[in-house]
């Protein structure tokens, strides 16, 4: 799967890597199965590594049928504080990740910030 993730410090900590291309249905399926792991728990720290490109096949349709599958899904969101950390070279990547900033402003309790270095997201997010 191109989008791996690790649940860490009892549940309130998930480190997540794109390595590779990643398509609206794994892009989906990353976002119901971390909204629906029973290992992780509330509140949550996510720092989401994007590797360059790993966003090329992504758009903003898939980005809001992404938001519309996660709403599908009966579990009331968790509060959450998440890191995209994605290349500033990465055109592609930086903008689809500041589309997916937008959108979960306007329809999630998640607070979303992209960063272009992941020393300073872990310092925002409080990890080391």
């Amino acid at each position: 799967m191109p989008i791996k993730y690790t649940v860490l410090n009892n549940g309130h900590y998930i480190h997540a890597v794109a390595e590779e291309k990643v398509s609206s249905h794994e892009f989906i399926k990353y976002e119901i199965d971390h909204a629906t792991d029973s290992k992780i728990k509330s509140p949550i720290v996510e720092l989401f590594e994007i590797r360059p490109f790993a966003l090329d096949d992504i758009s903003q349709q898939d980005i809001q049928q992404i938001l519309e599958e996660r709403k599908k899904i009966n579990i009331k969101p968790k509060r959450h504080k998440c890191a995209l950390v994605v290349s500033t070279a990465d055109i592609k990547g930086w903008d689809i990740a500041k589309f997916y900033e937008g959108m979960l402003m306007l329809h999630s309790p998640e607070i979303v910030i992209v960063f272009g270095d992941i020393n300073t997201a872990k310092i925002w997010l409080g990890v080391s």
